[in-house]
């Protein structure tokens, strides 16, 4: 993200809020607008370049926040109860100083706009993501796409990569929420 820009503080504790506007006065020259809850928040959301929210928030607004997920920063009381594997951008409120100012400068960064990866996935790829979800294992997935274990393995990986998410389960919820499924 660009400076000058604005983001959103979504149902954060106060001490939360004006911890993170602290840090980020430090070397940001945009605007974090504080919303007590989704509510209030929601008629500006398309206003906002970035979303900084609690975990909470975030489960009761997936439809919202997942399609979103490039330009979401989620604050956890505990980062350990949470999906890790998701591809979500996380932050731990127990994490010290010098962890929450590289969340928020990688939060902050600029990143391409194409949040929607769907383009970026082959229709190879967009085959073997469905397999996956519906539970395959890679030679299972071989055998019905007539190739190799091997190039499944590479599909898989691809797949990491461009969606950032690492296990089976997160491409799995990956597929149902966009709709592969």
């Amino acid at each position: 993200m660009n400076s000058r820009q604005r983001i959103a503080l979504v149902g954060l504790s106060t001490l939360e809020s004006l911890g993170i506007r602290s840090i980020l006065r430090d070397g940001w020259d945009g605007t974090a607008e504080y919303f007590p809850s989704f509510e209030e928040f929601y008629p500006f959301s398309e206003k906002m370049a970035g979303y900084i929210v609690a975990a909470d928030i975030f489960i009761y607004n997936m439809d919202f926040f997942l399609p979103r997920k490039m330009k979401t920063l989620i604050v956890a009381r505990n980062v350990a109860n949470c999906a890790d594997h998701s591809g979500l951008l996380m932050l731990s409120a127990k994490s010290d100083e010098a962890e929450i100012k590289g969340k928020l400068k990688e939060f902050l960064a600029p990143q391409d706009d194409g949040d929607d990866t769907r383009g970026d996935l082959s229709a190879r790829e967009i085959e073997v993501l469905r397999l996956i979800a519906a539970g395959k294992i890679n030679k299972e997935i071989a055998d019905e796409l007539c190739i190799s274990v091997n190039t499944v393995i590479t599909h898989r990986k691809n797949l990491s990569s461009k969606l950032r998410i690492k296990s089976a389960s997160g491409l799995s919820l990956y597929a149902m929420m966009n709709g592969f499924i």
